[in-house]
């Protein structure tokens, strides 16, 4: 039996959702919370197997629920379950590490599979949303190629922006000139699709190359 909790602050959803299942289904809602702040202390006094959890919340909402079990270094597989599809948020959820992503209109079958996967660390994403997540996965993958397509003098520069050298200070630390420090720079934001330093620098950060 998957053992869940629901973090939702609609009441009568979340009573809707602990009768739903049969035990066929092999779900059983075995907690529930409006507060995303109250999971830690929940999740040490009862055994769970997956986290159902709404994006809007008063006190704290999915999104940031999320970084504090992060930040509390809490493995248990979160699937989100919301009315919001926009990319934003859907991308916010997986960045910060929902296993799953499902839509507050799906069939009962399809929130028995989408839990079902979840519990087992398998990603499940609605129907709806599977173009947007492609293409979210799709950019990952993308940028990730680009960056390994850098330079090693490339990679040099984006580390002195890191470093918050102007174009002086790494004209002077890498040997080159000016003209061709501001080259290589706009050569390197075309290439990422990035329009800033502060951008430049923040993806090659999320993604280790720094």
């Amino acid at each position: 039996m998957i053992k869940a909790l629901i973090v939702d602050d609609h009441a009568l959803f979340s009573q809707g959702m602990k009768t739903m299942f049969e035990p066929e289904d092999g779900i059983a809602v075995t907690c529930e919370t409006k507060n995303g702040y109250e999971i830690p202390s929940i999740l040490e006094k009862k055994e769970v197997d997956v986290i159902i959890m709404d994006i809007d919340m008063p006190m704290i909402d999915g999104l940031a629920a999320l970084d504090l079990l992060k930040r509390e270094k809490i493995d248990i597989p979160v699937l989100m379950l919301t009315m919001h599809q926009s990319i934003n948020r859907i991308r916010g959820a997986l960045e910060r590490g929902a296993q799953g992503y499902i839509l507050k209109d799906a069939s009962k079958d399809e929130l028995v599979e989408a839990i079902t996967s979840v519990s087992q660390r398998k990603n499940y994403f609605h129907p709806k949303i599977h173009e947007e997540v492609f293409d979210y996965f799709k950019g990952k993958t993308s940028a990730k190629n680009k960056l390994q397509e850098l330079s090693k003098r490339e990679i040099e520069i984006i580390r002195c922006l890191a470093d918050g050298m102007n174009t002086k200070r790494m004209a002077e630390s890498l040997f080159i000139s000016e003209h061709t420090i501001r080259t290589h720079r706009r050569n390197i934001m075309q290439k990422l699709h990035v329009k800033t330093s502060a951008e430049l620098v923040k993806l090659a950060i999320d993604r280790e190359l720094i």
